[in-house]
Formats: structure tokens, C-alpha cells, sequence
């Protein structure tokens, strides 16, 4: 077999990618309609990866932080499986960003 080169991404190919999983396409239609160079698993990978970098730049508004710590109060018998529940309530943030924030307020 061939090694395997890594090609980094462009913002073209970033814009591509989102416009593909925006039309609610599979990440195997994505490749093959969009990215014909690039797998399945590396668009999906890539998706991570951008959405990852959103979450880091996004500022926590009062009113979120409010809803957080009423959220983790109200959760914080279920424990392991609450911060799936705080984030569900929160509508707009991962339970990862929601657990570390709530250790920030």
C-alpha cells in the first residue's frame, strides 16, 4: 500500500464541507459530491475539528450563565448523565463547554 499524505484544508474546502452537511447530506455525499478527494472519515473529522474551534471562540452571555446554574442545580442528582440534560436545556452549547463553564461562575 501507498503512504498516505496529509493535504491541509482549505477555506474552500472548509466552506464546501459545511455547505454539504447544511443540506443535511451523509458524510460519505459530502465526499463524493463536494470533496471527491477527501473520505468520508476525513470530512467528518474535519467537521469536529471546525466545530470545535467555534465553541472555543464563543462568548457565554448573563443570561446563559443564568440558565446554566439553574440548569445544574436542578440536574445535579443524575450526575454523569446530567450534563447531556444541562446542555439539551441550554439548546446551544455541548455538555463539555457547559461543565467547564459552570466550574468559571
Amino acid at each position: 500500500s501507498t503512504p498516505q499524505t496529509r493535504t491541509p484544508w482549505t477555506p474552500e474546502e472548509d466552506y464546501l464541507l459545511e455547505q454539504g452537511y447544511n443540506q443535511g447530506l451523509s458524510w460519505a455525499m459530502i465526499s463524493a459530491t463536494y470533496l471527491p478527494h477527501r473520505s468520508r472519515g476525513c470530512c467528518w473529522g474535519r467537521y469536529k475539528t471546525l466545530q470545535s474551534k467555534a465553541m472555543e471562540q464563543r462568548e457565554w452571555t448573563n443570561a446563559e450563565d443564568r440558565l446554566l446554574m439553574l440548569a445544574v442545580r436542578k440536574n445535579a442528582r443524575l450526575f454523569k448523565k446530567a450534563w447531556k440534560t444541562v446542555a439539551e436545556e441550554i439548546g446551544c452549547r455541548s455538555w463539555k463547554e457547559c461543565e467547564l463553564r459552570s466550574t468559571k461562575i
